[in-house]
Parts: C-alpha cells; structure tokens; sequence
C-alpha cells in the first residue's frame, strides 16, 4: 500500500470552495455570538495626539458577507470570538479567504485586518473505526496490520457526537493505526496525535509506514501502560488525494484524508494485562529472491541459536532486498512490526559486500552465497559472502 506524501495545505484551497460553507447577502445575525466589542484596549498616542484607529472585519466564509467589525488601536490585540450557525461546524479564523493559514490573534493590529470564518456542514460519521497494527500487547498480537479485526479492536462511538474511545494496553515498541477496515479505508496515523508526549515523558513517536506523510505514519508506543484514545472525526471535511497515481473512484476510501480529525489519548497507569509472549522469525523479501511477496518459506527463514539468528542464501548480482519479521503468540502468527535493513550493519567488512539504498534497503553487490547474522539485542546485522 504504497501512497504519495501528502501535504496538508495541498487541500486547503479545496475545503474553502467545496466543504467550507458561508452565508451570501448582507451582514448575518445568526452567525454572531460574542462578538468583540467596538473598541479594544488603547495604545499610546501617536505622534500628531490622535489616537490611531484600525477597522478588523470578521467575514464569514464566502469572504464577503461580514459577521462583525472592531475599531482597534494600533498595537493592540483583538479579540476572538465563536460565531454560530444552523447545521454547520465553526472551525476556526482564517488570515486568508483560501483558509490556507490560522489568524494568529496574538499578533497587534498595525493595519486595516481582514480575518475569515471557517464553518463545516455538520455530518453525522456513520464509519466504525480500528485500531490495526502489530506488536505485544493482547490486542496487538493477534492483529497482523489488520488482518484480524475481532469485536474488541473496534472504538466506541459516543451517541450523539462525532467521537470514538477505546482503552487498551500498549507494549513499548508496538506500532498501529486507526483505520475503516482491513484494506486501511480512511486511514488515521500518527500525523492526527495532538501530542506524543506529557511532562516532558514522550509516550509517543510518529513512526514510519509505507506513506512518506506523518498522516498516514504509524503511532509507536514508546512507554508500556494503559491509555484511552480518542478519535474526533469531521466528515464533512474529508477530502481525497485523487492526485495519488494508484487512487480510483472504487478505492477512494483508500486515500481518504482530512486536516481537522485528530486523535487525542492518555496515559491511565501501568498495562492491566501483561505482554503476551511472543516467538519472531526473520525472513528475507526482495526484488529477484522473492519477487517482493512475503514468502513465510524454510528457504527465506532465519534461524536462531542462543539468541543470533542466522540465514545463508544464494543471491543474484544488484538484488535489492531487507528482512522481515514474523511474530507468533499461542499459536497464532501475524506480521511483525520489526525490519533489518541497510542501517542495521555497522562493520567495515560486511558493509565491503552489500550497498545501501535511500530507502535503506540491501543491495547485494556480487552474485554468490550470503550469510546473514543478526543480533536483535543489539540490532546488528553482519554479512559473510563466498562466490
């Protein structure tokens, strides 16, 4: 499931013409609530003994029709306020009519300032949501990325509202998303945390995925314990990265995304449960020896003795290829969340016989007989070779 990086301003301009909605016509009532008084905290006089005066208008969304205005002294802040309309969402002020970028109500008013609402229709989310991923933790264990959703991996839905709990425990290492179903229809990663970490403790790292995009990224774990997530959606504001070379109209959901969703979580102590045990076994994937399918094959598999694992494979001149894992717990094997690649070999003489990729993969520089030793207490990987 490879996917393009995704920019989220990228879809700035569509939201403002297709999921922003404003009023047309004269100034609204219904769309003030608070509004800032008429006058805000003065400034020093300027220099003829007049005090200088700024006009801040708030727009609604089409960029024409005004909410409110505030006469300001130069040098003063003006203040914000929720303005309020029937069947629509506030989301925010807005510098520019595009939405592109937040008004920065800290910053003094020097000039005449125009500040835009931003309001989403008000839809009701009727998807059911996952968590789908890998690793120790009871849940995680058996899910193989999504392979297995049972009844506890999916988050409850608060009645009512646009938002989905779930407590679980998380093991350090373990890496996950949240997503619709087994194919990762609208995918939410580690780009929607609204924070990794909490007094200065980080519980949480954005990790890799096979998106460059921190939204579709994996959320690792970076502090075993039980947490609560929460997952607020705005479905009218989901848009779609149709630029994406594999995207089609039958797998839109696929590369669905949206800039105002966000995950929030917290930490509620230590795991209730313990950390399931777990076998792993390595396996070699790449472009010639495998085509590059996961092949769970005696002939692709490490071995392990006291602790080293070790695996000698004959492969082409130029193969591209890295290590997979597979993780097994009572009897059930699902994908593994760990990858030996390039970055892993660390000596001069292993490092003679295989190149590195950007992506960090293996290349191997001759045709013959490789011999693979890795060291996962250390994360070591050293390379032998015989023609």
């Amino acid at each position: 499931m490879k996917k393009k990086k995704i920019c989220l301003l990228a879809f700035a301009t569509v939201l403002s013409t297709s999921l922003l909605y404003g009023c047309g016509g004269s100034e609204t009532p219904d769309a003030k609530a608070d509004a800032p008084s008429q006058m805000q905290e003065s400034s020093p006089a300027s220099g003829n003994g007049q005090e200088k005066l700024f006009t801040v208008t708030f727009y609604d969304t089409d960029g024409t029709t005004v909410l409110s205005t505030a006469e300001t002294a130069e040098g003063a802040l003006v203040d914000s306020y929720t303005p309020e309309k029937d069947g629509q969402i506030f989301m925010g002020w807005f510098a520019t009519p595009s939405m592109t970028h937040e008004f920065d109500f800290s910053n003094p008013i020097t000039a005449d300032t125009k500040i835009f609402a931003g309001f989403m229709e008000n839809v009701e989310d009727t998807r059911t949501f996952a968590i789908l991923g890998s690793g120790k933790s009871p849940l995680l264990s058996i899910s193989s990325w999504g392979k297995t959703i049972e009844d506890a991996h999916y988050l409850t839905k608060n009645a009512g509202e646009n938002v989905y709990t779930m407590t679980l425990d998380l093991c350090e290492g373990d890496e996950f998303q949240f997503a619709v179903d087994s194919a990762w229809s609208n995918q939410r990663g580690g780009g929607y945390l609204t924070h990794t970490e909490v007094d200065g403790t980080e519980y949480f790292t954005v990790a890799g995925g096979l998106s460059e995009g921190s939204q579709k990224s994996n959320i690792k774990c970076a502090v075993s314990g039980n947490y609560t997530f929460t997952l607020n959606t705005y479905p009218g504001a989901d848009v779609y990265d149709t630029e994406n070379s594999y995207y089609t109209e039958e797998t839109k959901e696929n590369y669905n995304l949206n800039p105002y969703d966000t995950i929030d979580w917290t930490y509620n102590g230590e795991m209730a449960s313990g950390e399931v045990a777990l076998e792993t076994t390595y396996y070699i994937k790449g472009a010639i020896i495998t085509n590059w399918e996961d092949r769970y094959d005696e002939q692709y598999a490490f071995t392990e003795t006291d602790g080293a694992h070790t695996l000698t494979i004959a492969l082409e001149e130029g193969d591209e290829f890295l290590f997979t894992s597979l993780v097994t717990a009572d009897g059930n094997s699902s994908t593994g969340n760990e990858y030996i690649r390039y970055s892993n070999v660390k000596d001069e003489s292993s490092l003679s016989y295989v190149d590195g990729t950007e992506s960090y993969n293996m290349v191997a520089k001759e045709a013959g007989t490789y011999t693979f030793t890795y060291h996962p207490d250390t994360e070591a990987l050293t390379v032998e070779f015989a023609k």
